[in-house]
């Protein structure tokens, strides 16, 4: 008898391990268009198995590069990562320097002097929530939503009402009044 062959699949260039219990998740499925995409870019930021993890940069204009347009809604996907224990920050930024971001699949991998916060400042599991619901696959009982990166209201005004205009000086007694 001959020895089976293992079955493989080649693949070209670096890639990247994801969890299939993550990407099975809750956590995974309840993610906005917009947390899933910014995700995927975190974990493109990120070299060969996972090095670099905790000096990963969410700049406006590093992430212009990637398709990232508007400063609003990147800081509301990054908000809605940090959110949902996908993102960690590793150094608060200030006004000359940018903040500093780990993904939490993956454990610590870089400078440690310039970070923060120190190895098992978070755990790998860290999606799941306190009592792992997020862990668990969404079923047809319980299906995923998907989460909104940002909360937008649209409010029409009236249709026939046409707004009032003030002059300069009504406008100035009007702010005095109030």
């Amino acid at each position: 008898m001959g020895r089976d062959k293992k079955r493989g699949i080649a693949i070209t260039g670096p890639w990247q391990p994801v969890s299939l219990t993550f990407l099975r998740s809750r956590a995974c499925a309840e993610l906005s268009p917009h947390g899933a995409k910014l995700l995927l870019d975190v974990l493109g930021l990120l070299s060969t198995n996972a090095g670099r993890n905790g000096d990963i940069s969410l700049t406006p204009k590093t992430m212009n590069v990637r398709g990232w347009s508007g400063r609003a809604t990147l800081r509301a996907t990054v908000q809605e990562l940090l959110d949902n224990n996908l993102l960690f920050m590793t150094k608060q930024g200030s006004r000359l320097d940018c903040s500093l971001f780990a993904c939490t699949l993956y454990p610590l991998d870089c400078d440690l002097d310039k970070l923060d916060v120190r190895p098992g400042c978070y755990a790998t599991a860290a999606y799941t929530g306190g009592d792992g619901s997020m862990q668990k696959e969404p079923t047809e009982t319980h299906p995923a939503r998907w989460r909104q990166a940002r909360k937008t209201e649209t409010v029409a005004p009236p249709r026939n009402a046409k707004a009032s205009k003030r002059t300069a000086t009504v406008q100035t007694t009007m702010k005095k009044v109030a």
